[in-house]
């Protein structure tokens, strides 16, 4: 038997985990696949992406819309200055995952400016989906050959999961194994473009073949 113990931590991960399967299931799904440490780094990242994302859904004001952004910005260089994390649960994961060296502030940062263009040109076909995407992967191999196929493959899972077009999208090839934590859920797309919403056991099959092939 392991004597290995994790971390004390302050980071209420339960509920922040509760949070991103309840708001994001495809992802979710995906990270279960993960190594444990990853997987919280993964599970932080989108709780953020989701704070984000619900900017363009709850508020109407531009003005309201970018004070929200700066508050991210400013929480998330704080983090990175080694400055104590507001009381905001995702920031505690945030600089928990930060300061072990498994997110990267600057990352974070761009998906802030992702998100703040697509709000203020209120077109979501310009949400950082790709980047996201791009910035999971990182967390599992930092350098890897399959960035043009993630960037391909995401942005043909964001348009049918968002219902804004019913194309399939490129055929790559399997991905790494490593990877697949972080893109397995892509192979959804297939359910999605047949205008198809899918049950979680179907996701579930769906991204296992996925981890098993890497067909994504």
């Amino acid at each position: 038997m392991s004597n290995e113990t994790r971390p004390l931590t302050s980071t209420p991960w339960a509920e922040i985990d509760k949070r991103v399967r309840r708001v994001d299931e495809d992802r979710w799904i995906s990270s279960r696949f993960a190594p444990a440490a990853q997987r919280r780094a993964l599970t932080a990242l989108y709780a953020l992406n989701y704070e984000l994302v619900r900017v363009q859904e709850v508020v109407t004001e531009e003005t309201l819309g970018l004070i929200r952004f700066q508050w991210w910005r400013e929480a998330i260089s704080e983090i990175e200055s080694g400055g104590k994390p507001r009381g905001h649960d995702v920031c505690l994961a945030i600089a928990e995952e930060a300061a072990a060296g498994r997110l990267k502030t600057g990352a974070l940062q761009k998906l802030v400016d992702g998100y703040q263009t697509a709000f203020v040109d209120q077109d979501r076909t310009k949400e950082p989906e790709v980047w996201v995407a791009l910035t999971a992967a990182n967390i599992l191999i930092p350098v890897h050959n399959w960035a043009e196929e993630i960037r391909s493959v995401s942005a043909a899972y964001a348009a049918v999961r968002r219902k804004a077009g019913h194309a399939f999208g490129p055929h790559v090839t399997p991905a790494p194994k490593p990877l697949r934590p972080a893109i397995a859920h892509f192979r959804l797309r297939k359910l999605y473009c047949e205008g198809k919403s899918p049950n979680p056991i179907s996701k579930r099959f769906s991204i296992m073949k996925a981890m098993n092939t890497g067909e994504v």
